[in-house]
């Protein structure tokens, strides 16, 4: 009887760490939730967040946003279900970005610039899973800290 609990137990935490992660989905930025870094002249006015899970163990993230001034920023990653390095598109020359998966819908993603940290994101998943939630600590061109949190609501 004891094997038999044990062995349901491991397979429920095998299932568990497999089953569809709640960050998989799309999402649109609530701006009225969000709070950006102080004086930027230039904020976003709109955004949305796609994640999907690939075949062979990956999820790709596709980010796009509106600012305020009209320019669009749209990008493109793929990082291992497990984490590591984020393989963006259009690949930055000189940064890396590295993923730490913390649980099911929650992550952080460090960004590295000729070898030194420029900014750290952490997004967590609200436990209704109809909120996601990313802080963004780092530095700004001038070297000054920033830091902002994005609120996006999942449709």
């Amino acid at each position: 009887m004891r094997k038999a609990m044990l062995l349901a137990a491991v397979f429920g935490l095998i299932g568990s760490l497999w089953a569809a992660d709640p960050s998989v989905g799309t999402w649109k930025l609530n701006i009225a939730k969000s709070k950006f870094a102080p004086g930027e002249k230039v904020t976003p006015k709109e955004g949305t967040i796609a994640v999907r899970e690939l075949a062979g163990g990956e999820f790709e993230l596709t980010f796009s946003e509106t600012m305020t001034d009209g320019s669009k920023i749209q990008e493109k990653g793929t990082w291992p279900r497990i984490g590591g390095v984020l393989k963006s598109q259009p690949a930055s020359a000189d940064g890396t970005a590295i993923v730490t998966m913390i649980g099911p819908g929650e992550w952080y993603c460090t960004s590295l610039q000729n070898g030194k940290q420029t900014e750290v994101l952490h997004s967590a998943i609200s436990k209704d899973g109809k909120t996601m939630q990313i802080k963004m600590k780092g530095t700004d061109a001038q070297g000054k800290s920033t830091e902002s949190v994005s609120t996006w609501d999942k449709q």
